[in-house]
């Protein structure tokens, strides 16, 4: 499901900034909240504030942002919403913060794609968050109209023959959301947001954790990767050099995860080895890859969060990951979609997990050029035979339970070919089942297809259908028989510089970085 990015519109902060607005003694705090209070420029809007640790504002669909716009104008019941204010005058929202940001994306026209989202985000929108604004924006447009045509309206300054929206227009002014105030200190505040949160929209496993140890090293360094550094800074209290450093690491780290451009699912080129960068489940993705890089099995053995802990937690990260799929020299060049994706073009990340684990292991064992010896038939083997992976999950129960079996599953793998380097996969999968660990796995897949003449193609047949075509035109690499990504190759000689080959084009071939760099010489 594609969420909308409301992040920018109200900012983050520490429950306990100091600020020049307002004044500790004020305890005469606004009962209702009107539509002059949320445009960007109102006095009040200026003082909003989420909690530091308060998750993104992304948890809602285009149908949900417009269903709340469309209760407001309507006067329908909206729940109250719920702030703190601290000593220094900012004002903390404890509770509907997707709320407010709903409407004030409709009142400032900015759905995660105008100038307030752009100044936020580094002036970077990425495009599945350009398309889901722009489709929020044209939803809500067609169904109530955009605020700017209401206030027009209003205004007299355009006829209107629409009696909805001029009755939206006539009752406006009028409109307001009911507050409530928490009374108490910072850790009252805290309090209150956990608690409220968790029984409402509840806080996602993976956003609750990272709140609970925000002041540890592997937080801060998933908090980076996840919006490249952009968006609220968690790091800002290290040094300039420091802050300059993590900024470099985290957008390394988020261009090999997500890319730069849009996933699309008919085109597997265009797949990335982390998934889709806007789905609910990025932060959860992006916490474990870190955690899987720097062997944090108990969080309470994680390190602080100092400024040079939180650089070697992305450093670390960003050494396995560059292994995997990059423009470095030593890039093994992974094709994401045959390790990490099903066969419609769902990102597994079960395998996901597994594999970093199982890279990081070759990467301590200097086992590189074993993985790559093997590498032709070790692919055929991960690819004929994936719904394997999905028993080992379903065995251990979930996809954070199931990683080291899967690691353990793609080194029996690796070891078998080892052994034994003339196996067909269906060998291999034969030898493999001997084994105690995956004794257990079914290879004889039961054919529940329904068949019918004369009928159409399903929608996931019809995928089926095109990756498995475009599967097989992909190119694989002559030095190691493995399949190449584009995003990830290097032009070599077939005869060696050093042996006489010339720059003629017949001696040209396209390998991956590390066979032409490395395992070959």
């Amino acid at each position: 499901m594609k969420t909308v990015t409301l992040d920018s519109l109200i900012p983050r902060e520490d429950f306990e900034i100091i600020s020049t607005l307002g004044s500790s003694g004020n305890t005469r705090n606004k009962a209702t909240l009107s539509i002059e209070d949320l445009k960007y420029n109102s006095f009040f809007f200026s003082a909003l504030r989420k909690p530091i640790f308060q998750r993104e504002t992304n948890e809602w669909n285009t149908e949900k942002v417009c269903s709340m716009i469309e209760s407001f104008v309507n006067g329908e019941l909206v729940p109250a919403i719920i702030l703190w204010r601290n000593q220094g005058g900012y004002i903390f929202v404890i509770d509907g913060a997707h709320r407010l940001s709903s409407l004030s994306a409709w009142i400032n026209d900015d759905y995660g794609d105008g100038s307030i989202s752009l100044s936020y985000f580094g002036n970077y929108i990425s495009p599945e968050q350009k398309e889901i604004a722009q489709k929020t924006r044209d939803v809500v447009n067609k169904t109530i109209g955009s605020f700017k045509e209401i206030l027009e309206i209003s205004m007299n300054c355009i006829m209107e023959n629409d009696s909805k929206k001029k009755e939206i227009a006539k009752n406006l002014g009028a409109l307001a959301l009911q507050l409530q105030w928490v009374e108490g200190d910072a850790n009252k505040a805290e309090d209150s947001f956990l608690k409220i949160n968790q029984s409402a929209t509840k806080i996602s496993d993976a956003e609750l954790e990272l709140i609970k140890n925000r002041e540890k090293a592997y937080a801060i360094a998933a908090r980076a990767i996840v919006r490249a550094g952009k968006g609220y800074q968690y790091w800002s209290k290290f040094s300039e050099s420091g802050q300059n450093k993590i900024l470099t690491y985290c957008k390394k780290i988020h261009m090999i995860m997500f890319g730069e451009g849009k996933s699309n699912a008919d085109d597997i080129n265009s797949l990335t080895i982390g998934g889709l960068q806007s789905s609910n489940l990025t932060l959860d993705v992006v916490t474990q890859t870190v955690k899987i890089c720097n062997n944090i099995d108990r969080i309470e053995d994680a390190k602080k969060g100092t400024e040079e802990n939180v650089e070697e937690c992305l450093r670390n990260t960003l050494l396995i990951l560059q292994y995997i799929n990059s423009k470095e020299l030593f890039s093994l060049g992974i094709h994401p979609f045959i390790y990490f994706y099903s066969d419609i073009g769902k990102h597994k990340v079960a395998s996901y997990y597994g594999f970093l684990l199982f890279m990081k292991e070759l990467i301590v064992k200097k086992q590189i050029n074993l993985f790559v010896s093997t590498r032709g038939i070790f692919e055929q083997v991960i690819y004929q035979y994936s719904f394997l992976v999905q028993q080992i999950v379903r065995k251990n129960r979930q996809s954070k339970r199931a990683y080291t079996p899967i690691k353990d599953y793609f080194l029996e793998i690796m070891n078998i070919i080892k052994e034994n380097p003339y196996f067909s996969a269906e060998e291999v999968v034969m030898k493999l089942r001997e084994s105690d660990n995956f004794k257990y796995l079914q290879i004889e897949i039961v054919d529940n297809e329904v068949v019918s003449v004369k009928s159409n193609f399903s929608r996931g047949k019809k995928q089926q259908i095109k990756l498995k075509t475009f599967v097989s035109t992909l190119a694989k690499c002559p030095i190691c028989k493995g399949y190449m990504d584009s995003k990830s190759i290097s032009v070599d000689h077939i005869q060696r510089k050093q042996d006489g080959g010339s720059n003629a084009l017949a001696n040209g071939q396209v390998t991956h970085l590390y066979c032409n760099t490395t395992y070959k010489n």
